[in-house]
């Protein structure tokens, strides 16, 4: 196989992964016993040698992160590599191909999983052995069986002695993969942000932890996957009931579902049912609709001449991914999240960089400048049946009167004044605070 050279074999790879990554290296090399070396402490061990025929050099290198349960990297060889794992391990491995392929070979057949198309499945047991392309650079998701085990009682209320579930090492079509590479995805570019592990929030390594486990073990084949128990019962209106008292008594997000469900006795299962009898809704959409509210409040408290960013607050409230936090805003609130933190605590609009338009903050409506329209002197002011109210600003009229069709002009306290022109407001009320 023709040897590709070193551009030509990083033009290959999802560089939005390996940028996201890029802070976690574990080395770059070009000797392959350093890369075996250095393999064996964060992935299973194994051997690696060139195959047969190869020529040239080695290009290995990884960028690897992980919370302590479910971890993410990035690998790749720049050779003809055979990777011969001969015993069992602690971890589930999966190899997501972002460019070239891997050939896995069982017995006497060899199955190919090319970039773009399929995932590999490294079950924890049993020898694997496979073969990366010299063009061949991974996103690679690791899973501990402990987590597993744990993860595996609470998502399918399996009554047993804590073992894991059982794998098969296997090929899968990327669409059957497709929640597990987007927990992988969603993985590197969380860690990418923050730049460190440590600096992630206890909380947000938590929800992430729990979503890429759920991802693995409801959306890959496993001896679990289908319970042999009764059919799932609803949880009990008092657990629910106890479930979202303990998701509004949060400062900071600090349930995921499946934490609520064995703090409280139940599966996830169980625990949906209950909401989605309680409530119509499901547990996580609750946790996301609570955590929105307290998220959009907190931008409203801060101010940002004090340091308040929206990233900080959106991922203190379990909010990972900005551009999603912004849109869920945005679409509950009917501004981004930007907006609602440029209002001071005052309710005043914070200072914006000069030159930048000054927004205008209204109650439960969106507004552009006030149309003031020539008119005589004495001219009535109606608000097409809306009250109008200034929370602490006056608005002068030179001596002319207000009039409002029958409704009332609220002023906190101060005079209405419009130096000689009618303020109409055209089917939205104008309020400033």
């Amino acid at each position: 196989m023709t040897v590709l050279s070193e551009g030509a074999h990083r033009a290959h790879a999802d560089d939005a992964v390996l940028r996201a990554l890029a802070a976690y290296k574990r080395y770059e090399t070009h000797d392959l016993a350093v890369a075996e070396g250095q393999v064996r402490q964060f992935m299973a061990p194994g051997r690696l040698r060139t195959r047969p025929g190869h020529r040239g050099g080695v290009d290995a290198r990884a960028f690897y992160a992980d919370t302590g349960s479910v971890g993410v990297g990035f690998m790749g060889y720049g050779a003809d590599v055979t990777v011969d794992r001969r015993g069992d391990s602690r971890y589930l491995g999966i190899a997501i191909p972002l460019s070239g392929h891997i050939r896995v070979l069982r017995g006497g057949e060899a199955v190919l999983a090319r970039a773009g198309e399929s995932i590999v499945v490294i079950a924890p047991d049993g020898p694997f052995l496979a073969e990366w392309s010299a063009d061949c650079d991974t996103l690679m998701l690791r899973v501990t069986t402990t987590a597993l085990a744990h993860a595996a009682r609470t998502l399918t209320g399996a009554r047993d002695t804590g073992r894991p579930p059982r794998f098969a090492h296997q090929v899968l079509p990327l669409d059957r993969g497709h929640a597990v590479r987007s927990a992988a995805r969603l993985l590197a570019e969380t860690f990418g942000r923050y730049g460190d592990v440590a600096a992630v929030p206890g909380g947000l390594l938590r929800l992430l932890s729990e979503h890429t486990l759920s991802a693995v073990l409801l959306g890959l084949d496993h001896d679990l996957a289908t319970p042999a128990g009764p059919a799932f019962r609803a949880a009990p209106g008092r657990a629910v009931r106890e479930a979202m008292r303990l998701v509004e008594d949060e400062t900071t997000a600090v349930f995921n579902v499946g934490e609520l469900a064995r703090h409280l006795g139940v599966t996830v299962r169980a625990l949906e049912l209950g909401f989605r009898r309680a409530l119509d809704e499901t547990p996580h959409h609750y946790l996301r609709r609570i955590r929105l509210e307290r998220a959009h409040r907190e931008l409203l408290a801060a101010d940002p001449v004090e340091g308040a960013t929206v990233a900080g607050i959106a991922s203190r409230w379990g909010f990972a991914h900005a551009g999603r936090f912004a849109a869920s805003h945005k679409a509950a609130y009917g501004v981004s999240p930007s907006v609602s933190l440029r209002t001071s605590p005052r309710g005043d609009i914070a200072p914006t960089v000069a030159g930048a338009p000054d927004p205008i903050r209204t109650t439960g409506h969106e507004a552009g400048p006030a149309r003031v329209l020539p008119a005589d002197a004495g001219r009535d002011t109606r608000t097409a049946g809306r009250d109008t109210r200034t929370a602490g600003r006056d608005t002068r009229t030179a001596g002319h009167d207000v009039r409002t069709a029958g409704h009332d002009v609220r002023t906190a306290g101060h005079d209405v004044r419009t130096a000689g022109h009618d303020v109409r407001t055209e089917g939205a009320p104008w309020r400033t605070r």
